[in-house]
């Protein structure tokens, strides 16, 4: 969560007629992002410092758009969640000019950056949204976390002005759905919908991400390979039901772990790029689950398969 406090944001429209909220959003976001509760969450930070008639902009776009942005104005080449450019240099007091009195400023943010930090954080996107706005606005309006007594500053009118506008009860996983007609049974058509909806959408994104998986993650196709392998030794050996069993347990143990440790390795990256001993223990930890699967399958595959190829040499023999 960063501000700029000496450069403007390049696309700064000019100053409106009266004070005004502006929420632009990415177009492959705009499914997912309530302008209207942004817009409203903007105001009540404006309020809280204020400025009810301050002017401002957010903007809802991907992460190479922000990344481009803060090493532009920053110097840091890398993805953050939030950036905030004050119109008027960021100082806590501002000097407001002739063609733009009330316009404070830009608050960008990273969607998928935040959907990231949602998850990570258990909560839902929508309440990920308002607190990066509301750490924007305050950035606008001259606010920092640079010392401990600053962040426990801005941190308690960030939970004041969210305790406000109160807090999403949306699932994660749920899709916006309009009003429905008057009643119950318009709300409980609509409450179906949604779910058959969120349903086969989470469907399609768990077989995305497992494709994904096998696309970009060697070790998994590796480990398909060992495992169609072992499948045809199966066969060929008539394993018995009760063996077949233990040996898709045993494959789907190795997929599972393989799968985990992806995961730790993209959150870990969404959060940080660079080197922490943290971040280095939780890749780490989730290698080692790979590595110790990758033995217990061994193991498996050897109390499975070692009898009957030990016979079949023999008759070999």
């Amino acid at each position: 969560m960063t501000q700029n406090k000496s450069l403007s944001y390049p696309e700064t429209p000019p100053a409106a007629a009266s004070a005004a909220i502006e929420v632009q959003v990415d177009a492959r976001f705009a499914r997912w992002v309530d302008r209207a509760d942004l817009c409203a969450v903007a105001a009540a930070a404006l309020a809280y410092g204020g400025q009810a008639n301050g002017a401002m902009t957010v903007v809802v776009t991907d992460d190479a758009q922000v990344r481009e942005l803060n090493a532009r104005y920053r110097g840091v080449d890398a993805v953050t969640d939030v950036l905030a450019f004050p119109a008027h240099g960021g100082d806590e007091h501002f000097v407001e000019g002739p063609e733009a009195a009330d316009y404070l400023g830009d608050v960008v943010i990273a969607y998928p950056r935040a959907a990231a930090q949602a998850a990570a954080a258990g909560h839902s996107v929508a309440d990920e949204l308002r607190l990066l706005v509301v750490h924007g606005v305050l950035h606008l309006l001259g606010h920092d976390h640079a010392t401990a007594e600053e962040e426990a500053a801005m941190w308690a009118r960030q939970e004041a002005i969210l305790g406000r506008v109160g807090r999403d009860e949306t699932p994660m996983e749920a899709d916006v759905v309009g009003s429905a007609a008057p009643g119950w049974q318009g709300a409980r058509e609509g409450q179906e919908v949604r779910w058959r909806k969120g349903l086969w959408a989470s469907f399609g994104n768990a077989f995305a991400g497992l494709g994904l998986v096998l696309r970009t993650q060697r070790n998994a196709r590796i480990h398909l390979v060992i495992a169609l392998l072992a499948v045809a030794l199966a066969a060929a050996l008539r394993l018995s039901l009760a063996e077949w069993a233990i040996l898709a347990l045993t494959i789907g143990f190795v997929f599972v772990a393989e799968m985990f440790n992806s995961v730790a390795e993209v959150a870990v990256d969404a959060v940080t790029r660079e080197f922490h001993p943290l971040a280095k223990a939780a890749k780490d930890i989730a290698a080692g689950a790979v590595i110790f699967a990758a033995i217990v399958s061994v193991i498996v595959g050897l109390l499975l398969f070692g009898p009957r190829l030990w016979t079949v040499w023999r008759s070999l023999r």
